[in-house]
């Protein structure tokens, strides 16, 4: 006979039926999986358990009842293969009536022998004999799949991957053959991770049926799953059905219950798997399995619940209420309708597959809630409060709730909405209350698929009390800053800033980015012309400060330590209500208008120039059609205002206008003029604007002053730079003849460690070489030339009468 498990009685409660807690009309279940998608559902089961063994024609037996010795031999089939293991008690018949208790001391290597202890009787007739097994079970290994009806049984989560399942121990624990406890035991998790985890597992020992037969009771609360999966965003947005219930699909519940005598001795399991029990299951909009329905949801809207502003969606970091219309279409609602609502976010596949710390519901934001018409407002589990049907006319209904996240809710939805728009859904369940649970004409329809509204406005959450501009040659700690500039394409500064939160609104920094912009003023619009985001989420807090730490470069071709490629952050002071962090940025001006720029302003339309003048070159829209170039810092903060109302705010903080100059210009002062030529190493031979490659070439800058022949280089620098043509980021070297170059670069000092700046003939002439074992053949370079004179007064402007060009060569290019 063998393992006998039977599963009697398994019944399906659901919540719109049994309420929360499924402790409501038990007379009402089903006896199948059915409902929708995110419903929560309680499954019990009651299984008897027996194994057993009888001789046959076949398998004849022979005792040998010698103390000492004593021992059953079978000629076909073995114990172990009939569920019998070393240390079971078991049950010895003859001819029918039991007749001994024995213990199984052995099993020989071919499982056709035991060898036992009698506990109680005799064995004197093995002609017509039986073995029951009668040792107490007191462990569990059980495992479930939601499975399409026609998929072979697999115990895999259809959202995360990973198997699912529960073991538990000390059931019914007592020694043969005291009474056993009947109270339940809670199941434990089965493997490490918790990504499938919707609900919780518990069993107990019932009864013996009889002397051999063990019964058990199992209940498991689940969701039923899935109703998302990262890549059907546009599926649930457009209404269409995953193949999993497309057409008839659906899925039913399957589950592999295993006992054992000990959780830690496999050798004793005794396994059934239950996969025949069909479902009928409904993705959204569906009664049960394709039945068509008769609801639909007229009106979703949000507001904030204490301002009562309009919201686009869920409010992150604020309470939202959530009113919802829905509509009967083949009849009118009662004064008792019973409604639930569902709320989730729909996370990405990184965020719901191998989790140890966190469940699917968690990784989801999930939670629920269900009431009745008449009675007051209820809560979910989590996140949903104040849910009631507030208003009911004919064949319409309103539902109204709110949603308020946890802090930590907060944080990880504003992280994640950082990088990329984030996406809720909402469900509401319908249905006639009195129908049964067979019959019923329950379902959950979708009332919004939308992205998370996190404009929350709250003042005050930042501020920079120090934001200073540096340009060449000026250093950090040395010289002193300027709150605006007048630079070139091509020219670095480097901002000395301090961050400051403001702790008494509860402030925190979810994301910061670094700007080059052109902004409007007048229209605060702005696009972007380059961008660095830092990376500080997840920051750490410590003793409740966030560490807001950086300590990187910005990639430029600058010597190491270089204040203008510099990317700093660290914790500064801290008082009660404020916090500093202090750091240090670098940023070039960008000059690439061969690099398409879609954010730019389409007023700058021009045919006539590269890209259609919709590029990366800052100076095309420094003081033009009403934009200004700017630095500026864009951060997303959450805090909490004045009114207690938490929030996420984003925040875009502007230096004052910089003037960007293009190649060529100085604001009309045409101070400078220029040349720029290329001659071989000894200088003697001008190569045209040729470049050499393996051996150096003298790139020469000569500049003309308007004002009469220079006589003191006293104040004046200068710098020498060079790029391949069409480089798609910063990759420029330069030549400075303040600041040390970085080794490996194409320029190098022709004399000494810097640029070398001479006056020849009242000309100031600036010379570097170009390295000739680094520049490449069959390779296109720019070149351009830098000149300041920092004796010509200009106030908090640190630059004036600056010219930058490049020249035509052979392997350059010209930059109009």
């Amino acid at each position: 006979m063998s393992i006998n498990i039977v599963i009697r009685d398994t019944k399906f409660f659901n919540e719109f039926k049994n309420d929360v807690g499924f402790v409501s009309n038990l007379s009402d279940y089903t006896l199948n999986l059915t409902g929708s998608v995110m419903e929560n559902v309680k499954m019990t089961t009651l299984i008897d358990v027996s194994w057993s063994a009888a001789t046959s024609a076949s398998d004849i037996w022979s005792a040998n009842t010698n103390v000492g010795v004593q021992s059953v031999v079978r000629t076909i089939g073995t114990w172990a293969g009939d569920g019998f293991s070393i240390g079971d008690i078991c049950e010895w018949t003859e001819n029918g009536p039991a007749t001994a208790i024995i213990e199984i001391v052995a099993i020989s290597n071919d499982g056709k022998t035991f060898f036992y202890n009698v506990i109680s009787g005799t064995i004197t007739d093995t002609n017509h004999a039986g073995l029951k097994g009668l040792t107490y079970l007191t462990a569990s290994v059980y495992k479930f799949g939601l499975l399409e009806n026609a998929e072979s049984f697999n115990v895999e989560s259809k959202v995360s991957g990973n198997d699912q399942g529960f073991y538990g121990e000390n059931i019914g624990l007592a020694t043969y053959p005291a009474v056993r406890p009947t109270s339940f035991v809670n199941m434990t998790r089965l493997g490490q991770y918790k990504d499938w985890q919707t609900g919780t597992m518990r069993i107990r020992f019932v009864s013996n049926p009889s002397p051999d037969i063990q019964r058990f009771e199992i209940e498991h609360e689940f969701t039923i799953l899935p109703y998302y999966i990262d890549g059907e965003l546009s599926n649930l947005q457009n209404g269409v059905l995953p193949n999993l219930f497309n057409g008839l699909n659906t899925i039913k519940y399957a589950f592999e219950s295993g006992f054992r005598t000990f959780l830690s001795n496999p050798n004793t399991e005794k396994i059934s798997i239950s996969d025949n029990n069909l479902g009928a299951v409904a993705f959204f909009g569906e009664v049960f399995n394709g039945f068509q329905n008769d609801y639909e949801v007229l009106s979703t809207a949000y507001e904030e619940t204490l301002t009562t502003n309009n919201a686009d969606g869920l409010l992150v970091s604020s309470k939202t209420t959530v009113t919802v219309v829905v509509q009967n279409n083949s009849g009118n609602f009662s004064a008792g309708e019973r409604a639930g609502v569902y709320v989730s976010y729909l996370p990405n596949q990184n965020e719901y597959t191998n989790t140890i710390l966190t469940d699917l519901k968690e990784n989801f934001l999930y939670d629920n809630a269900i009431n009745n018409g008449g009675v007051g407002p209820v809560a979910g589990q989590d996140f949903i409060t104040n849910f009631e049907i507030t208003n009911i006319v004919t064949n319409t209904m309103t539902l109204t709730f709110d949603v308020e996240y946890s802090v930590a809710q907060q944080l990880r939805l504003a992280g994640l909405n950082a990088n990329s728009p984030i996406y809720f859904i909402i469900g509401v369940e319908l249905g006639d209350v009195t129908l049964p649970s067979g019959g019923s004409n329950r379902l959950i329809i979708l009332a919004d698929v939308e992205v998370y509204d996190v404009s929350a406005d709250i003042p005050d959450l930042w501020d920079f009390p120090k934001f200073d501009i540096y340009t060449h040659p000026v250093q950090i700690g040395v010289g002193v800053g300027s709150t605006d500039a007048v630079v070139w394409v091509e020219d670095g500064v480097a901002l000395d800033y301090t961050l400051q939160l403001n702790l008494s609104k509860d402030a925190v920094l979810n994301s910061l980015d670094f700007l080059l912009v052109a902004y409007d003023p007048i229209t605060q619009i702005y696009f972007q012309l380059d961008k660095y985001t830092f990376n500080i989420f997840p920051a750490i807090v410590s003793a409740g400060i966030q560490q807001l730490i950086a300590n990187t470069t910005r990639g430029y071709i600058l010597e190491t330590g270089d204040q203008f490629n510099e990317v700093s952050l660290s914790v500064g002071t801290n008082t009660v209500t404020k916090q500093n962090y202090d750091g240090i940025i670098g940023q070039k001006f960008s000059w690439q208008d061969w690099i398409q720029n879609l954010g730019v302003d389409t007023i700058f339309f021009d045919a006539t120039k590269p890209n259609n003048n919709l590029n990366k070159k800052s100076s095309n829209y420094s003081f033009l059609n009403g934009y200004q170039i700017h630095l500026a810092f864009f951060g997303n903060l959450f805090g909490t205002n004045t009114l207690g109302v938490s929030g996420l705010t984003d925040y875009l903080r502007l230096s004052p206008p910089i003037i960007t100059y293009n190649y060529e210009e100085d604001g009309g002062a045409n101070i400078w003029s220029h040349v720029i030529e290329t001659f071989d190493a000894t200088g003697t031979t001008n190569l045209g604007g040729s470049i050499l490659t393996g051996q150096n070439t003298l790139f020469r800058a000569t500049w003309t002053n308007s004002g009469g022949p220079v006589t003191s280089l006293v104040g004046l620098w200068g710098i020498n730079r060079i790029e391949e043509t069409g480089q798609p980021g910063y990759a420029i070297a330069e030549m400075s003849s303040v600041n040390l170059p970085p080794s490996g670069q194409l320029l190098i000092p022709s004399v000494g460690t810097l640029l070398d700046v001479q006056i020849v003939g009242g000309l100031v002439v600036m010379e570097c070489f170009i390295d000739g074992n680094v520049a490449q053949p069959n390779i296109n370079y720019n070149l351009s030339t830098r000149i300041q004179d920092d004796n010509i007064p200009g106030g908090k402007i640190t630059e004036q009468s600056v010219l930058k060009s490049t020249e035509l060569g052979i392997v350059k290019i010209v930059e109009q």
